[in-house]
């Protein structure tokens, strides 16, 4: 989004445009009328703004309108939550942070042949976590890292999981590293597919993943813009867990019953 002289390009101010639409909209209406917009018979700023409807919509039909998606970045201290946000917008483009300390980067997103959509990505600190948690999430996709090189990540991972209630994905960063296996129950597959999830995503930070880590964006773009279909296909994991409880109760009362019957004859 900028040239190779560092300049900004049309397609950078596009997208530079688009995301203080989408953090200050007063401010961007302010500036609408500053560029004359409402100096003729097109009326008020108000006419430049297109009105989406509420994301709880979106998410009861499975699909979304937006052209522009904001997905949260969660994930335990030291995950690699910048490192995955800064590659979105990759060497020489565009990391914007306006009036905060906010980590927050944009950029425009090829998926599914030539469908585009600007693809917003925000860090979400400790400090910010407990309060958007609040909210359940209150945007169009969660993406959750987990640390691939620890033990205990996965597990917080999960907590932050379950305070949600958008589409969610999980991401194990720093796929370069030795794995390790996680001190959880269920490994991230299993957990995933027994909470209608995504398959998890596997990233590495290295410039020399580039087309692994497009492919990744492209995909929590296509999660973003078709909302819980997955979840459709899997069982939920609270009956799961049931189930499987139930089958571990019935077998042992048939061994119980087996040994009952075999020493009363």
């Amino acid at each position: 989004m900028t040239s190779e002289m560092g300049w900004l390009t049309l397609e950078g101010y596009e997208a530079l445009w688009t995301l203080n639409m989408m953090l200050y909209p007063e401010h961007t209406m302010e500036y609408l009328g500053y560029l004359g917009y409402n100096s003729d018979t097109r009326g008020n700023q108000l006419t430049a703004v297109q009105v989406t409807p509420p994301r709880q919509e979106d998410f009861k039909r499975q699909v979304s309108c937006r052209n522009v998606l904001l997905s949260y970045v969660f994930g335990p201290k030291g995950c690699g939550k910048s490192c995955f946000i800064n590659r979105l917008i990759r060497k020489g483009e565009i990391e914007i942070s306006p009036e905060t300390d906010r980590h927050i980067c944009i950029n425009k997103i090829r998926y599914q042949g030539q469908e585009e959509k600007y693809f917003i990505v925000q860090e979400v600190g400790a400090g910010d976590q407990d309060e958007i948690l609040e909210k359940g999430g209150d945007c169009d996709l969660a993406i959750i890292l987990y640390d691939t090189s620890r033990q205990d990540s996965f597990s917080r991972a999960v907590e932050i999981q379950e305070r949600l209630d958008v589409p969610s994905v999980f991401i194990g960063a720093k796929s370069d590293k030795t794995t390790v296996k996680q001190d959880y129950d269920y490994t991230p597959e299993q957990y995933s597919q027994m909470a209608g999830l995504p398959p998890p995503l596997f990233f590495s930070a290295m410039p020399d993943r580039e087309s692994s880590q497009l492919k990744i964006f492209q995909s929590c773009v296509l999660f973003a813009s078709l909302p819980f279909q997955q979840q459709s296909a899997a069982m939920p994991l609270t009956k799961i867990i049931t189930t499987s409880a139930a089958v571990a109760v019935a077998g042992v009362a048939a061994f119980f019953l087996f040994r009952y019957v075999r020493h009363g004859r």
